[in-house]
């Protein structure tokens, strides 16, 4: 089976890692996949992804824009483009991730003689919108759309009647810890046996409410000294004076705030691997939190705020199972007041933790997801006309 994956993007946010995880997935499965790689970048810029496919020994071919924002003149020539290469046969199976490539495929398929399956990943909580008049041209000529949740799931079928048994729910995978590194960075962190050592990983930005971080911090180290938070991000200069240098200080927390900055693997892992909790306050431009999932996948009890799909995320994996981490109001005193619980319950912090990396395991395992998306590509290509 031939597939071609796009992402029009370069930079690497939203689903870019998710993308990347599943096209190298196929790979690994024996699937014949190539990604399509964006030409146009600002002037300057880091070509991250470009980067990334690289180090993930991806086939990628040239030649399209794949801009990330609405672009006519871009799309149409990207269409152009992709339909020369439909045309004559290269894929079986095209798979978008975000809107502009989507739209871009639906155009080159429509005026196609070859026309392959055309799949689109979603990765919002919630379901594209009736009203967007994008997302209708798209997904007219779409096969098949690969759900992040049961719910999101249904909202698609109750809008976009017409698809039905042709959307695939799927929590989107996360690469399990490797057995053989169980170094860590508590010692980098300056934590003694005692410190309690919660990891939050956010870009520095002001959305992202470290307002409400910061408080809790204060309110819970007042209550139970060991208290730490490790911060696994960065932003620019000006975000981080004044999101996390100067309200620590003014707080009194520099000594309860840990800040490594950004971490590459291994060391992110690794950092991972040091902490004894995790705690997530607002989706960013990934709806589907991979820095939370792969906290589960070491099985770290997580505390979140009740905001995107973090609640489905962190609550029972099957009806009536165990939850799978705290989920709480966006506000300091019910952070601070789930962080003391997991201080003071140690047998409660290793079931919670226990739940999240079982449902890893099963519902986000990459092997058993690859082996269901190939199903869902085969059936759609024996069964689809559009």
């Amino acid at each position: 089976m031939r597939i071609l994956h796009l992402f029009a993007n370069y930079k690497w946010t939203g689903p870019a890692d998710p993308a990347i995880r599943c096209a190298r997935h196929l790979r690994e499965a024996g699937a014949d996949v190539t990604f399509a790689i964006a030409g146009w970048t600002l002037p300057d810029a880091e070509h991250r992804m470009a980067i990334e496919l690289r180090r993930s020994r991806m086939p990628v071919i040239a030649g399209l824009e794949l801009r990330k924002h609405f672009h006519p003149a871009s799309h149409l020539k990207d269409a152009r483009a992709l339909r020369r290469r439909l045309d004559a046969g290269e894929y079986d199976v095209v798979h978008a991730h975000m809107l502009a490539d989507h739209l871009i495929a639906a155009i080159a398929k429509r005026r196609a003689a070859h026309r392959p399956v055309l799949v689109r990943s979603l990765y919002d909580p919630d379901a594209p919108s009736r009203r967007s008049w994008r997302d209708r041209v798209a997904l007219r000529y779409t096969d098949g759309v690969v759900a992040p949740t049961e719910r999101v799931a249904t909202q698609m079928r109750e809008r976009f009647p017409a698809f039905g048994d042709r959307v695939y729910a799927q929590d989107p995978p996360v690469d399990l810890p490797s057995s053989r590194d169980t170094a860590t960075l508590r010692e980098l962190f300056a934590a003694s046996d005692d410190d309690f050592l919660i990891g939050i990983t956010a870009r520095i930005q002001p959305h992202r409410k470290f307002d409400v971080l910061w408080q809790a911090l204060r309110i819970a180290v007042d209550a139970r000294p060991c208290i730490k938070v490790v911060l696994l991000g960065r932003g620019n200069e000006a975000d981080t004076e004044s999101l996390v240098r100067e309200p620590v200080e003014r707080l009194g927390l520099r000594d309860h705030a840990v800040l490594p900055g950004y971490l590459y693997e291994p060391d992110y892992s690794r950092a991972l691997r040091g902490l004894d909790a995790f705690t997530f306050m607002v989706p960013g431009s990934d709806g589907t939190c991979r820095a939370v999932r792969e906290a589960m996948a070491f099985g770290l009890p997580i505390v979140a705020t009740r905001l995107g799909m973090l609640p489905e995320m962190l609550g029972p994996a099957a009806p009536g199972g165990p939850d799978c981490g705290i989920v709480c109001d966006p506000d300091p005193e019910a952070l601070a007041a789930a962080w003391i619980k997991l201080v003071d319950r140690p047998e409660w912090r290793g079931e919670l933790g226990a739940a999240a990396r079982d449902r890893v395991r099963t519902s986000m395992n990459p092997v058993a997801a690859t082996s269901r998306l190939l199903v869902f590509y085969e059936r759609l290509r024996h069964g689809s006309s559009r």
